[in-house]
């Protein structure tokens, strides 16, 4: 037991410090807050994110409030999870390159309050900001680079809490705390060693603390003692984040990086950053506790967001998931053979995008497919999560950019049962 204390404070210790240095690569994050993270878990990613009516396996699930009211009365959870990947990029004009990454996607802990009254405390990124775009020209006889960098991005800390107020019905609320600072840099720089041109270059870091909130519901329908249909819907509303912004547009000479002359600066500029109101809905099918069928559609509008009382390039988004698994022992059952015990899972996505570029000529799509495994250990709740997915997102069409990904993701899922002392250690 001291061991699993030990282990749980190392990774929580870790967890936060790898928050605010993993971030993903994207030149698509260069828009509204970044690449916004669908809060879905390793489970969820192996059964394409689906997460709305998803059945208790010994975790969490705190995408649906409602679903953490499933939590074992006499059981503690910690889930720590992390996913890297490859994506490679590619436009019509020219040839792919391909980076790495790597971050820690969540770090859980979930506990039971009363019988009817569950809660768990979670630490996870909301959105990634990583990108560095260079447009070369060589107008009027002049070379010049146009630079575009960002980095950075949100975390969330999240306190979900689920009720069952009357038998087969939940109902849960999500508190965000919302941090974190991003960073965004536009400049021309001349490439001349003169010294005759003056490089111009903006910079912007906008730091952002402040709360939102979101609620659900999952309603089971007992078909018969082997079959479960779940229905769940979860709604989040849009919040206007208090933040605080630094800009400043300066000269350099073209062969120094000395500040030659500042245009403009602002210090400590306070204003409101949008986040889109969602909707949410989710049916599923749950088979003997063997079988589970569900699917998700979420619509976000992000066509009213606004960052500083500007709009970004920005449109409603729509995500569909359909994901299953399957264990053939039962969740949670006893099994003589370990396949038996292991949970088969996979799934496909489509989401359109909130990016909307042309004047709504061209929207960012991404879809994918996912599968995964979660692992079982004798004599013990404790589990572990593997999953993996396969995708593409946007298009070389109009000189956009093609990425294609391939990503990879575990988590280690601790249950341990409270107020029950072990004969053995």
């Amino acid at each position: 037991m001291h061991k699993r204390i030990i282990l749980i404070l190392a990774l929580t210790i870790s967890s936060i410090i790898c928050l605010a240095q993993g971030r993903v690569g994207s030149p698509y994050t260069r828009y509204g807050l970044g690449d916004v993270n669908q809060n879905s878990l390793i489970r969820n990613n192996a059964m394409g994110r689906t997460s709305y009516t998803l059945p208790y396996n010994n975790g969490i699930n705190f995408i649906n409030p409602a679903l953490v009211s499933q939590i074992d009365t006499m059981t503690f959870i910690f889930d720590f999870g992390f996913n890297g990947g490859i994506r490679s990029y590619k436009t019509e004009t020219q040839g792919s390159m391909s980076n790495y990454d790597f971050q820690i996607s969540h770090l859980i802990f979930g506990f039971p309050i009363t019988k009817w009254w569950k809660s768990c405390v979670g630490f996870m990124p909301y959105s990634n900001v990583a990108y560095s775009i260079v447009d070369r020209d060589s107008s009027l006889n002049v070379a010049k680079d146009y630079i575009y960098s960002g980095n950075g991005g949100l975390n969330q800390v999240a306190w979900s809490n689920g009720f069952t107020p009357f038998k087969n019905f939940s109902i849960g609320i999500n508190a965000f705390y919302y941090f974190g600072k991003i960073y965004h840099s536009n400049s021309i720089d001349f490439d001349d060693k003169t010294g005759a041109f003056l490089n111009v270059i903006e910079q912007n870091t906008v730091r952002i603390n402040d709360f939102s909130f979101d609620l659900g519901l999952n309603y089971n329908i007992n078909l018969n003692p082997e079959n479960q249909l779940s229905i769940a819907g979860v709604y989040a509303y849009n919040s206007q984040l208090n933040a605080v912004r630094n800009t400043m547009v300066f000269n350099t000479l073209s062969n120094s990086s000395a500040i030659t002359d500042t245009i403009f600066q602002s210090i400590n500029e306070k204003g409101k950053i949008s986040l889109a109101q969602k909707i949410g809905v989710g049916i599923g099918y749950n088979h003997d506790d063997k079988l589970y069928v569900g699917v998700d559609y979420t619509i976000q509008d992000w066509s009213k967001a606004k960052y500083f009382e500007l709009s970004d390039q920005l449109s409603n988004s729509t995500f569909i998931s359909v994901g299953t698994e399957y264990t053939p022992a039962g969740r949670g059952k006893l099994y003589y053979k370990y396949w038996q015990g292991v949970s088969y899972r996979a799934g496909f996505y489509s989401n359109q995008n909130f990016i909307n570029l042309n004047n709504s000529e061209t929207k960012i799509s991404d879809f994918g497919i996912s599968f995964g495994l979660g692992l079982p250990t004798k004599r013990s709740k404790t589990s572990y999560n593997l999953s993996l997915q396969i995708g593409q997102r946007g298009s070389a069409k109009n000189n956009f950019i093609t990425e294609n990904y391939f990503i990879i993701g575990f988590s280690l899922n601790l249950a341990d049962m409270w107020f029950i002392k072990s004969k053995f250690d």
